[in-house]
């Protein structure tokens, strides 16, 4: 009896503990524009895994070299943080959250966080990849993949777009506000 009784204590406190969960909530693209702080299209230079200031998780520092910024940025290189990264042998791996390598091209949407460094707008949704077509030479900005569920075949929302076209788009919203 007092087996179950310590048993049955031990199973609710358990259940009882705090649970969190990181929610995205999908941004229509003149959403993601207008609550960026700064839209840039850039080239990632490096990316620096740390501990957080009060170490209890792992973030990523991403330092990027602007080559142009479409919205709020002025400077040549800007760097912000996305959750996630390593730092020897511990992982955080956190769903939803963009990863990177030197070398990648994006259009970059990212929010400010007062004194801290940016981050990207919506996780994800923030991060729309540059890429170069080898049939028609163009630069290709690829949408993110941010709706989980039924994939459509020749979703116009899921072509990419040329680059020129995609600043643009952004310009205009930009402009409108």
């Amino acid at each position: 009896m007092v087996r179950c009784s310590v048993a049955l204590i031990v199973l609710l406190a358990a259940l009882s503990s705090v649970v969190t969960a990181t929610t995205v909530v999908p941004l229509t693209f003149e959403q993601l524009v207008n609550e960026s702080a700064a839209v840039v299209y850039g080239r990632v230079t490096d990316v620096r895994p740390q501990w957080s200031d009060d170490r209890r998780f792992i973030e990523s520092v991403v330092s990027i070299e602007i080559l142009r910024g479409l919205k709020g940025a002025t400077r040549q290189t800007m760097a912000f943080t996305v959750p996630g990264g390593q730092v020897g042998r511990y992982v955080n791996v956190i769903p939803g959250a963009p990863a990177f390598s030197p070398g990648d091209l994006a259009v970059f949407f990212l929010s400010s966080r007062g004194a801290r460094l940016p981050v990207t707008t919506g996780l994800t949704q923030g991060i729309y990849r540059v890429q170069h077509d080898a049939r028609s030479g163009a630069m290709l900005v690829m949408p993110p993949v941010i709706e989980p569920g039924r994939v459509v075949r020749g979703d116009a929302g899921r072509r990419p777009a040329p680059l020129a076209v995609f600043e643009s788009s952004v310009r205009g919203i930009v402009g409108a506000r």
